[in-house]
């Protein structure tokens, strides 16, 4: 059963809409290959144009997909049985709904009209009606939501009460740590990022990156590696500017300055930039126009494919992947787990 949606409101999330965690474009199917060939005793097992896909790059994705599965199915079990045994006899749905209830009550009409007028246009046509009209379901739809919340930090409460142990591990990919970084090459755990400046996720993951240098300080290195997605049309040459910038010594300066203006990264404006944050206007210049780290970035792009990487952004923690603009939540257990390690 999943549990996380037990008081969610379907009307109410269909009017406000889902986004997901990352920019991704979904793959099309390629042509069917044929029986497989080697090449310096790797199999190859398809060609696109003339480039070969391994069957060591299959099992290295495949790795990762069956650890997803087993992870889900391993968390399934847990708060099942969990859950069974705080239940003690009683119906498991009906236990887990008044522990929710009783910490979450019905919101108050004040803060349902807050909610109604802060969010009419997102709500469609029920956000054209007088508040009046709507306010029980506004108010059974932001409590609704927020019971939904409430049930993921109650079963955690309760695994942790129940001293629930996981020793499932995740499978370690393999991918340089090369690029700009920041963070002692001694460091014990080492955060490999594939971003791309134009996607907004990529900002968000950004943002959860600065709190893990500033929680934990020397204890880990962060290095940045290019992604660029080809439906980001500045993408591209946003990731050839920090390249240049880094050439300056002042990659993290323009990194930060392009993801804090994600809307305007032509390259006249990524020219204006470099000079405000210092670096040389004339040896940028010639760096971005002539195409300088092109190559560079396209080699990123092929090692995140090898390792696994599909959308932006993406994270490799001592080699195990965090996929998507996840909360530090995430971050932190796996860190955690690696400083252990």
């Amino acid at each position: 059963m999943n549990r996380s949606v037990l008081f969610a409101v379907p009307m109410l999330a269909a009017l406000l809409g889902f986004s997901s965690l990352g920019c991704n474009r979904t793959a099309t199917r390629g042509p069917s290959a044929g029986e497989p060939t080697t090449v310096e005793g790797t199999i190859v097992v398809a060609m696109v144009g003339k480039k070969p896909i391994t069957m060591g790059e299959i099992d290295q994705l495949a790795a990762k997909e069956l650890y997803e599965a087993r992870e889900k199915a391993l968390d399934n079990l847990i708060t099942d049985r969990v859950l069974g045994q705080a239940a003690a006899g009683q119906s498991v749905e009906d236990f887990l709904r008044k522990l929710v209830e009783a910490r979450v009550p019905l919101v108050s009409e004040a803060e349902a009209k807050k909610f109604f007028e802060d969010n009419k246009e997102r709500l469609g046509p029920l956000g054209q009606k007088p508040f009046e009209e709507v306010r029980d379901i506004v108010i059974q739809g932001v409590t609704g939501e927020k019971r939904r919340e409430a049930v993921g930090t109650v079963i955690a409460e309760l695994k942790e009460k129940a001293g629930v142990q996981v020793l499932l591990r995740p499978p370690r990919i393999s991918v340089a740590a090369t690029g700009p970084a920041k963070g002692p090459a001694t460091a014990k755990v080492t955060i490999v990022e594939f971003s791309d400046f134009q996607c907004p996720f990529c900002s968000k993951g950004k943002k959860v990156i600065d709190e893990v240098v500033k929680l934990y300080g020397d204890k880990v290195r962060v290095v940045f590696r290019d992604f660029p997605l080809d439906f980001h049309d500045k993408a591209q040459k946003a990731a050839e500017a920090g390249l240049c910038a880094n050439d300056q010594g002042k990659f993290w300066e323009m990194h930060d300055w392009m993801f804090d203006n994600q809307q305007t990264l032509d390259v006249d404006t990524l020219k204006a930039a470099a000079r405000k944050l210092g670096l040389d206007g004339a040896k940028f210049d010639q760096c971005l126009t002539s195409n300088q780290h092109e190559a560079d970035v396209k080699r990123n792009m092929a090692d995140g494919r090898k390792a696994g990487v599909s959308g932006t952004p993406a994270f490799f923690i001592n080699g195990v992947m965090l996929s998507g603009a996840l909360p530090i939540e995430r971050f932190k257990s796996e860190i955690d787990r690696a400083l252990k390690d």
